[in-house]
């Protein structure tokens, strides 16, 4: 070895151990710093499914067959209307066609977009969109059962066949058609942007028939989602169209799942079990207030609850006996009670966002001792307990159900489920029974059944008595309020309680002709009176519909009209 090497290596472990040694004491070395093995960096996992929960199942999935608000929750993700509603707003906007007017709005071309397909892989072209727009006008289309009834048609579009404002969808090409009025219509693009006017593969409703919109024929259309499954009275599931024309959904799964209970509802959402819900008990509803965990989104107030009389009970056509029912009910304290700080008292059918809100119009006060000197006034002095049938009542089949003469308990009929409009419906009859019995009525509260069933009795004109119900605004136009339900006074109108107003359904008609918003503001407001000097109904209140959900739901919008868009929802990390 090399003496100069061999030096160095000599010093070196001769300061090595001079530095290692204390008191002759060997010292240990210090540790060589530990090695972590390398371990591969997992992605945070990203939430693909969106769970809201309500407290009633849809009653069908054919959107042009039903009225009822939980139906439309689903459709709206599943099939596309021509126009749609601009995001929280009441602003139709093109969705699936942009349509132009003539000179005085009695014909509109609208081209339809190019491209889009339906979920079975069939084309969305002007034969589609005739297809469906003729099933519903035409009675003896052969896709238009007669098990079916197609009541929004009838009641937007001024009935069937030649009775129909659309006279003809005409084609022009694959890409173009045309829509034939009989007479120019304000709010036509309005309706166009309806759920209940979405259009469905004309191919999925030949091969399904009847069962169409039912938990076995499901929906097929062009929206963001697509239908999976239906486990009646348990959940519907979605999952995302990869193929959609529009933006596309930011959450893979959409499950919409039914849980009745309202307390079970809310704790199912305090747990994480689901992900938003849409209306609470005013308990919940100042518990979810006040958590970090939970957001609380309002939907305007675009909708009204009542109390209906069924025309075809003999003391119901007496204004005094429907006075005395008006001035029987304590609607601040059962506004105040059930709907907490989100509700305010009606005193018009259409809400003050509306068109047309009478705001001139001077409320029934709260006074059961004039309810009972009515109640006298008309020949019952000592009160209301059996009221008489004036004419025979049937079911849709034609079977008698009532007859003429017949002797029936007054019945307050109250809603089977909470609806956005409807907190607690169960708990405000019981409080509205409380009220009437006071004032000298005495009062029924009666379970007809099941929400479909409930729906059914309503249109069939079935519920005989007094009976809970509402309505939330489909368009953001004041025809789709006052026109849907009175526009049609020939005769009188099984679904609205047999009411009757000739004078009231010309104003109507003509309202929905005219092109100046303040024209037709001064005849709605004029209609407005009508109802209320008719009595023809008690409106109980509006509703700013609360919707809580987990803090960490994103890109969620209230819509005030129609299905929100669950295809802008995702989750914050």
């Amino acid at each position: 070895m090399n003496r100069k090497i061999f030096y160095r290596l000599f010093v070196l472990l001769l300061l090595s151990g001079m530095l290692l040694s204390a008191c002759g004491t060997p010292a240990e070395a210090p540790a060589e710093p530990a090695v972590e093995p390398e371990v591969p960096v997992e992605p945070e996992e990203v939430k693909d499914t969106f769970i809201f929960g309500r407290g009633a199942d849809s009653v069908q999935l054919d959107p042009s067959l039903v009225t009822d608000g939980e139906s439309f929750r689903v459709t709206g993700q599943v099939l596309d209307s021509l126009y749609a509603f601009e995001q929280g707003t009441t602003n139709p906007v093109p969705s699936l066609a942009e349509c132009t007017p003539n000179e005085d709005a009695s014909v509109w071309a609208c081209k339809l977009r190019e491209g889009v397909k339906f979920h079975d892989g069939t084309d969305f072209n002007a034969d589609a969109v005739i297809f469906n727009f003729e099933r519903w006008r035409f009675t003896d289309h052969p896709f238009h059962f007669p098990s079916q009834v197609f009541e929004y048609y009838e009641a937007m579009w001024g009935g069937f066949d030649d009775a129909s404002i659309i006279t003809e969808v005409k084609k022009i090409d694959d890409l173009n058609i045309e829509f034939v009025l009989s007479s120019p219509m304000a709010p036509f693009l309005a309706n166009l942007a309806m759920d209940m006017f979405a259009i469905s593969s004309p191919a999925a409703i030949q091969a399904a028939g009847e069962a169409y919109g039912t938990p076995n024929g499901g929906c097929v259309g062009t929206g963001p989602y697509k239908f999976v499954s239906w486990q009646e009275g348990t959940e519907i599931v979605l999952v995302a169209n990869e193929e959609y024309w529009g933006e596309p959904a930011k959450v893979k799964n959409v499950i919409i799942r039914v849980i009745p209970d309202d307390s079970a509802r809310f704790l199912a959402l305090q747990a994480g079990d689901i992900d938003a819900l849409e209306q609470a008990v005013v308990e919940d509803l100042i518990t979810a207030e006040a958590d970090t965990n939970l957001q609380i989104l309002t939907r305007p107030a675009l909708n009204t609850s009542y109390l209906a009389f069924n025309f075809k009970i003999l003391e119901f056509q007496d204004i005094r006996v429907r006075e005395a029912v008006a001035h029987a009910i304590d609607r601040e304290g059962l506004i105040s009670n059930f709907f907490g700080k989100y509700g305010s008292v009606a005193t018009n059918f259409l809400p003050p966002l509306l068109l047309g809100h009478n705001a001139d119009i001077k409320d029934w006060t709260f006074d059961p001792e004039l309810s009972k000197s009515l109640l006298a006034d008309a020949g019952f002095p000592d009160g209301l307990k059996e009221v008489t049938v004036a004419e025979d009542v049937t079911d849709a089949d034609g079977n008698v159900l009532y007859t003429a003469g017949e002797k029936i308990p007054l019945r307050l009929y109250y809603m089977p489920v909470t609806r956005f409009y409807f907190p607690a419906a169960k708990e405000v009859g019981e409080g509205m029974a409380a009220n009437l019995n006071a004032a000298g009525f005495n009062v029924e509260l009666y379970l007809e059944g099941d929400w479909p069933t409930y729906l059914g009795g309503r249109r069939n004109g079935t519920l005989m008595g007094l009976y809970l119900l509402g309505w939330g605004g489909d368009n953001g136009d004041p025809d789709n309020f006052l026109g849907y339900f009175y526009s049609s006074g020939a005769e009188p109108i099984a679904r609205e309680g047999w009411y009757q107003n000739a004078d009231l359904a010309a104003i109507l008609q003509e309202a929905v002709t005219l092109p100046v918003p303040e024209d037709r503001a001064a005849l709605y407001r004029q209609a407005e009176q009508m109802l209320h000097d008719d009595v023809a109904r008690i409106w109980l209140g509006h509703n700013n519909t609360p919707l809580i959900l987990s803090a960490a739901v994103q890109g969620y919008v209230p819509q005030p009209v129609g299905a929100e868009n669950f295809e802008y929802v995702s989750f914050s990390n």
